[in-house]
């Protein structure tokens, strides 16, 4: 078996106001043998409880959209909570489909 580093980039994307962060949200772009481009994945997609509903979170996920076509990823990928049926809601109106099931495995370390 052989393990090898491999390099991984992305982009933190934030929203403030007056001073004080009320949203982001991560692009990472992640690469594999598969494909000669990267695939994106949209991580922890936060808008303060305050801004939901205000369409900051439709801003914030379709200028993530953009920067992973300006990175020339060939697909997008966005996960939810089962439970966070609003996101859900948001992600299919933006453009996204239901594709398939995320699995997890929550790994502690000291």
């Amino acid at each position: 078996m052989k393990m090898q580093k491999i390099v991984y980039g992305g982009f933190r994307l934030s929203i403030d106001e007056e001073g004080r962060e009320i949203a982001h949200a991560y692009l990472y772009l992640i690469r594999n043998d598969l494909h000669e481009q990267p695939y994106g994945l949209m991580e922890d997609v936060f808008v303060g409880e305050g801004y939901r509903g205000s369409g900051i979170g439709t801003k914030i996920i379709e200028a993530l959209i953009q920067k992973a076509k300006e990175e020339k990823c060939y697909k997008l990928i966005g996960t939810s909570r089962k439970e966070n049926k609003r996101v859900h809601v948001l992600y299919k109106k933006i453009g996204f489909q239901e594709w398939g099931r995320e699995f997890r495995m929550d790994i502690l370390y000291h």
